[in-house]
């Protein structure tokens, strides 16, 4: 996969920047674009990795959601998941079942409360799904290790700022009255 060829600068997806100044460097903009780029690649890889494991996005995502827990050494339990998908008790046992047979999980009893179902990683998930990952995971920390530590509390900086300035944004749309 190669880098995005998407134009960079004003224009594409932002609306030119009035600080765009020849010689000067990058702008705003050129960061958003450069964020939208990644995000494009991003998507591009896990659309990959979703027809390389014969899954689909919503099946990775909750694989993700999963090792996440797992690598916290915390249970994992359909409700869990259901929570972090957004989605109805029915479709997380659609989900479940389909990574169940496909071997990425098992079901088993929660040892305290016989009732409760915990989610736990199946044989295939331990090698296939971590080796897909590795990629992935390889050369995003490869790039975060390479930036100095300034660089490192601005780009922190900038995703916080950018993390609450998209709750807010969906904040206010749930707040808003439908047309």
């Amino acid at each position: 996969m190669m880098t995005s060829d998407a134009p960079q600068g004003a224009g594409y997806w932002y609306p030119p920047s009035r600080e765009a100044v020849p010689g000067r460097g990058a702008t705003g903009v050129d960061v958003l674009n450069a964020l939208r780029a990644y995000r494009v690649l991003e998507s591009d890889l896990r659309r990959r990795l979703s027809q390389r494991l014969s899954i689909n996005e919503t099946d990775l995502n909750a694989l993700r959601h999963l090792f996440a827990a797992w690598q916290r050494d915390q249970t994992a339990s359909p409700k869990d998941l259901a929570l972090a998908l957004g989605i109805s008790s029915a479709s997380t046992t659609l989900v479940i079942d389909r990574l169940e047979r496909a071997g990425f999980i098992r079901r088993r009893r929660h040892t305290v409360d016989r009732r409760a179902v915990i989610l736990e990683a199946g044989e295939k998930a331990t090698a296939e799904f971590r080796a897909a990952f590795d990629i992935e995971k390889r050369g995003v920390l490869a790039a975060a290790d390479g930036l100095t530590d300034d660089e490192t509390e601005t780009v922190t900086r900038f995703l916080r700022s950018m993390e609450q300035a998209i709750a807010a944004a969906v904040d206010q749309s749930d707040r808003s009255p439908e047309p």
